[in-house]
């Protein structure tokens, strides 16, 4: 197992099944403020974190033992739903906190005659959750 995020999405590669991501960008950032003083320089005052953000592109494939409209599925209710997961890869967790599932987008890569979706590329965007 390569990670999971939450209980409902695990990151795998095995015999029957390949589900991986192919990037991820994670952005960590300070928040601060500047004071006008007047015939100096600002001065600057950090105020505490900012909140982690996480962009997942994940590569869905029937072929893969995944079934893509599943996965889909899955995200889009955990975006409408407001959850917040925990994100663990190679066991450790990212980041100290869960984060939100802020939204999703997907491209539909291949589908059959039948309407069946063989093939999609899903972006998952995370914020942390304070």
């Amino acid at each position: 197992m390569i990670g999971t995020l939450g209980r409902k999405i695990i990151f795998e590669v095995s015999d029957n099944r390949v589900l991986t991501f192919e990037s991820m960008s994670r952005e960590v950032s300070g928040r601060w403020t500047e004071h006008e003083v007047l015939g100096v320089k600002p001065k600057a005052e950090f105020l505490g974190p900012g909140l982690q953000t996480i962009s997942l592109t994940i590569h869905l494939s029937a072929a893969l033992g995944v079934k893509p409209r599943r996965i889909l599925d899955m995200v889009e209710r955990m975006v409408e739903r407001g959850s917040a997961e925990y994100l663990v890869i190679g066991g450790r967790l990212v980041g100290r906190r869960p984060f939100r599932v802020t939204g999703s987008s997907e491209a539909w890569d291949k589908v059959y005659s039948r309407g069946e979706l063989a093939k999609a590329t899903l972006t998952i965007s995370l914020e942390e959750y304070a």
